[in-house]
């Protein structure tokens, strides 16, 4: 049962896929916990399945992945429901409905705006490091 079930939902649900992507992307991703045990496991990783959708193969390491994976999800569906973390998450989305987004114009104009200030520092910048560059060598006499 989910804790104010009704409140929050997206909040939520963004956090939920997201910690289950990060595991996904450590689990399944090369060298993560599936290449892992494929290589502790050896001869012993049996193949169940060879073409597979999306994991290539299915061995007994992959099913162990898959349940590990599984097991986060749960644990991770248990914790993003409890009442502190619930609540902060419900906080967090009813604060961003308040929130006043920038049209794309709003939005276009600020993008050149910083553009072009990153512009000028840059030359800016430039322009004073060659210039001291220059004061050192004459001060240190390398013409």
């Amino acid at each position: 049962m989910s804790y104010r079930k009704d409140q929050g939902r997206y909040a939520r649900m963004f956090a939920f896929w997201a910690i289950l992507l990060l595991v996904a992307y450590g689990c399944f991703h090369g060298g993560g916990l599936a290449d892992q045990l494929d290589s502790w496991m050896g001869a012993a990783n049996q193949t169940f399945v060879e073409p597979f959708p999306i994991l290539k193969t299915l061995k007994t390491s992959t099913l162990i992945t898959l349940a590990v994976w599984a097991a986060v999800g749960f644990a991770a569906h248990r914790v993003l429901n409890r009442p502190k973390i619930a609540d902060t998450l419900i906080d967090t989305e009813t604060e961003l409905t308040k929130v006043t987004w920038p049209n794309w114009g709003e939005a276009w104009q600020g993008t050149l705006a910083v553009a072009v200030m990153v512009l000028i520092l840059f030359l800016f910048l430039t322009a004073v490091d060659l210039g001291l560059a220059q004061v050192m060598n004459l001060l240190m006499g390398v013409a």
